[in-house]
């Protein structure tokens, strides 16, 4: 499956929910399938998108969605233990999953010798996970997800699909963009809120 396509099928479902994309082709085509103010691109952060997204998760309530590939989190993969030891209800991890740096050269990533990804979350306590090969089954698979309380941890295997414009690169642009419509959290007392309305207003 075309890693764009599957994109498509996660903002027809993804509403208002947060969404966080990896670094290169993942922001490019986040940003050309339709910008939205509750994308927020990783412009440079090679093996961050899925903690920034559990950082986003575990001081909201509102579910987030992180779409982070298989070379950045081979870079980081505390990540995935991490995610299992605080077990956020309202984080979805989709991986896209190429075997390749892409970034860098398109080398073979570990998955493309025998790293399974949904395994190394399995055995890192992730109740919910699941390896997808079409945009049929990705479908599906996400929609559960979207459904029921996570984490969920989703390796979907894609193609790149050619050249796409790259995405503007403005982080500081991307940072106030998103705090503005980020939820205040109302349960965890543990957190600030990131955007505090103006009373005023």
């Amino acid at each position: 499956m075309l890693r764009i396509e599957a994109t498509r099928i996660v903002l027809q479902h993804a509403g208002d929910r947060p969404v966080v994309g990896n670094l290169g082709p993942t922001s490019d085509e986040l940003w050309a399938l339709g910008h939205r103010d509750r994308s927020f691109y990783t412009y440079g952060s090679m093996g961050l998108c899925s903690s920034i997204a559990l950082g986003m998760a575990l001081s909201s309530d509102g579910q987030v969605i992180s779409l982070d590939g298989d070379g950045s989190l081979l870079m980081n993969m505390g990540a995935i233990a991490t995610i299992a030891r605080e077990k956020p209800p309202n984080l979805i991890v989709v991986v896209w999953d190429n075997e390749e740096w892409c970034q860098t050269g398109h080398q073979p990533s570990h998955t493309a010798t025998g790293t399974d990804l949904e395994s190394v979350a399995k055995g890192c306590g992730i109740l919910h996970t699941a390896t997808v090969t079409s945009e049929e089954q990705f479908e599906t698979v996400f929609k559960q997800a979207l459904a029921q309380p996570g984490p969920w941890f989703i390796v979907a295997k894609v193609e790149e699909a050619g050249h796409i414009e790259a995405a503007p690169i403005e982080p500081e642009l991307t940072l106030h963009r998103f705090r503005s419509t980020f939820p205040q959290s109302a349960s965890n007392p543990h957190t600030q809120p990131w955007h505090k309305p103006d009373s005023t207003a």
